[in-house]
């Protein structure tokens, strides 16, 4: 039993008014931004930490404020298997923010990799580059923001942000038209170029300025 308590739960458990329904569509909103894992209707887990705590109890009082109400428990799972689904539910949803933003470098690098293979860098490049760059940023600073899991999604925050400083350095170089530079940086950087990413960057598939 001493095993199945190391990870602690938050449970927030609320009622809101039925009218006007837009107050419990904010109230969802505002958990589906959190992350929270949906245990029933209006009963929603997140893994403990200070900042769960924090959004919790914030969201708590803003319930109350409208006319609702919410409790928060801390709890632990009797239920190894079943916690451990519920966990893997939750770093699914963020380590896929994460991997998105992965997958956009990819189409970075590997666009900057045709380029540097023709030698051409001009005006237009420069500035499909530069959107892309802006366009990664953004994602990784929203996967950020919804993310409250701390460590547990520590290694796929790092190489979001890992594949980030591969792809500025590179426009850096580009921008000094140093293709052999950039050659080098990406061959040093090659696991970051997915073989998959012309598919997986269709802008049509996830919104994401497209490189031609």
């Amino acid at each position: 039993m001493q095993e199945r308590a190391t990870l602690r739960w938050l449970q927030l458990t609320y009622k809101v008014p039925s009218e006007p329904s837009q107050k419990r569509v904010w109230v969802w909103r505002r958990l589906q931004n959190l992350g929270a894992y949906a245990l029933q209707n209006s009963v929603y887990l997140l893994p403990h930490s200070d900042e769960v705590e924090k959004h919790f109890s914030h969201l708590a009082h803003e319930i109350r404020e409208m006319g609702g109400e919410a409790s928060i428990f801390s709890v632990v799972a009797l239920d190894v298997a079943d916690e451990r689904r519920i966990l893997q539910s939750l770093l699914d949803v963020r380590n896929a923010d994460y991997n998105k933003v992965i997958k956009v470098c990819a189409r970075f690098l590997l666009k900057a990799l045709n380029l540097v293979e023709k030698q051409v860098w001009n005006e237009q490049s420069h500035d499909e580059f530069a959107e892309v760059l802006e366009k990664v940023h953004i994602l990784f600073r929203t996967a950020k923001r919804h993310d409250v899991l701390g460590s547990l999604t520590a290694i796929a925050r790092a190489s979001a942000a890992e594949s980030i400083t591969v792809c500025e350095q590179v426009f850096r170089l580009l921008l000094e038209k140093d293709f052999p530079k950039v050659r080098r940086l990406l061959e040093m950087n090659y696991e970051w170029i997915s073989p998959e990413s012309p598919e997986i960057f269709d802008s049509r598939k996830d919104n994401s300025p497209h490189i031609a």
